[in-house]
């Protein structure tokens, strides 16, 4: 399966930040179906300190990109500050600086590299793969190779491939 892309752009404006959060968070759900909680938290909250660290330590319009396959997101925050981000050393009563402490716990993965002037910090999450999505990936392939072979799928078939 292809990847799936949806990507917005912010002004850079730490305002923004709850704004764009719910966009990630809605923008995955019509991909991947309904969320366990935990899962949408962690989907909240990668992107939220990702979104907030561009905002407040990024310079210009912050671009954010998200790829989803099932069982997969990356999270993709572009912005205009080449600084390589900084892992905070956070003392018990500090309000922030655990945000790429917390972003290295949830993800399955996630780093940055220079893009032009600024950089891209990214993060992948490991997804469910929820029952509609696993059937249309099943749908996908089964109608992707009878094609190549100039099969046309019958109705039984695609029956006992969805049940």
């Amino acid at each position: 399966m292809s990847t799936l892309v949806h990507r917005f752009v912010l002004t850079g404006m730490a305002e923004e930040v709850p704004f764009a959060r719910r966009q990630v968070v809605d923008q995955v759900g019509k991909w991947a179906g309904p969320m366990d909680d935990e899962t949408a938290d962690t989907v909240r909250l990668v992107a939220s300190e990702l979104i907030a660290n561009a905002a407040v330590h990024g310079t210009g319009p912050v671009t954010v990109t998200l790829g989803y396959k099932p069982g997969r997101l990356v999270i993709e925050v572009l912005d205009g500050n080449s600084s390589a981000p900084q892992a905070g050393c956070a003392k018990a009563d500090d309000e922030s600086g655990r945000g790429l402490t917390l972003v290295g716990h949830l993800a399955a993965r996630y780093g940055w590299e220079p893009a032009g002037r600024g950089k891209r910090v990214w993060a992948e999450i490991a997804l469910p793969v929820t029952a509609p999505a696993a059937r249309a990936a099943v749908l996908r392939r089964l109608f992707t190779l009878r094609s190549k072979r100039g099969v046309v799928a019958e109705p039984e078939s695609l029956m006992r491939a969805v049940a």
